[in-house]
């Protein structure tokens, strides 16, 4: 049926084509019912695509987000809560805006939070999926698992948050623009995985009756580290992201620097976290996050001292 139906569509276009006619040999125009479709849609994609990857993103973390507000509904003083832990992210923020010589968008800051939240949906499946085939390796699986799927996984989605959507606006021209955006999108990958750990940690009081005040600020004290990780490190690959669009004949080596370097150093912290005991793993992973955000301030204030001796800062180029 199928069979018989495809012929007689192709029996159709046929006819309406002349002896002469080079229509889907080497040339082709909008004329079938088909070709309308295939335009139709492909002017979503090319118009609509950052939306429809943040609309997937979304899909992915639908059941966490529904949990999310259902324990808001019954719990709101949890908003407090989660407002708390993205604090240090915040005033990372501001501090690299206010560095800015031409202020950032905040429309568009906006938006960058928002997908950096949505695309966080992208690294949950790759997550999952490969983390069994690491934990049949004795001693180091984790530690591998975490260097080679969790860093880069993360560091990437984040910075496909900027490079999708910021880093095509016009505001977006020097590294210091790559930082704030890349900040922001680290906030809203942040902000999601603070309010998912939150909502775990009430769901395990209704489990085992503990009280959910307690296990809660647990919860959120446990992500006063990993929030500004993600603010910091994408604020560095958004740096280079940056520094790549003022250098566009080096802009994959670079853009592949700032990769490299987040996902390394995310692996690194949270194979720091994991392996070593409790209050040590804490305190190292505190000092670690402190040296990354000196690394960034260095970076900045170079860029600052650079700009400020040129007459026009949004072309002037930085070192990396």
């Amino acid at each position: 049926m199928v069979f018989s139906w495809l012929c007689m569509v192709s029996e159709r276009m046929e006819e309406n084509t002349g002896d002469g006619d080079q229509y889907d040999v080497t040339t082709w125009e909008d004329r079938t019912r088909f070709d309308h479709l295939a335009v139709w849609v492909s002017r979503i994609i090319v118009q609509r695509w950052v939306a429809l990857a943040a609309l997937i993103g979304v899909l992915f973390v639908a059941h966490p987000l529904a949990i999310m507000g259902t324990d808001l509904v019954q719990y709101p003083w949890l908003i407090g809560l989660w407002l708390l832990t993205l604090l240090i992210g915040l005033l990372i923020i501001r501090y690299i805006r206010g560095a800015d010589p031409m202020p950032t968008s905040f429309q568009v800051l906006v938006v960058t939070f928002l997908l950096g939240g949505a695309f966080a949906g992208f690294a949950l499946p790759i997550e999952s999926g490969l983390q069994p085939a690491f934990t049949v390796i004795p001693v180091i699986g984790t530690a591998a698992f975490l260097l080679l799927v969790v860093g880069p996984a993360e560091e990437l989605v984040k910075w496909l948050a900027v490079r999708l959507y910021a880093y095509e606006r016009s505001d977006f021209q020097t590294a210091l623009d790559g930082a704030a955006y890349g900040a922001t999108a680290g906030l809203g990958f942040g902000a999601f995985e603070s309010a998912k750990y939150i909502t775990q940690a009430v769901a395990q009081a209704s489990t085992t009756g503990e009280p959910v005040l307690i296990l809660a600020v647990g919860g959120a004290i446990g992500r006063l580290l990993p929030v500004p990780l993600h603010v910091l490190l994408t604020a560095l690959s958004g740096y280079y992201l940056g520094l790549a669009k003022a250098n566009p004949k080096s802009y994959a080596p670079i853009v592949v620097k700032g990769l490299l370097i987040a996902a390394l150093l995310h692996g690194t912290y949270d194979t720091l976290v994991t392996y070593l005991p409790g209050v040590v793993g804490l305190g190292v992973g505190a000092v670690f996050i402190v040296g990354i955000g000196v690394v960034l301030y260095r970076k900045i204030s170079r860029y600052r001292q650079r700009v400020t001796t040129d007459e026009s800062p949004k072309t002037t180029t930085a070192h990396s």
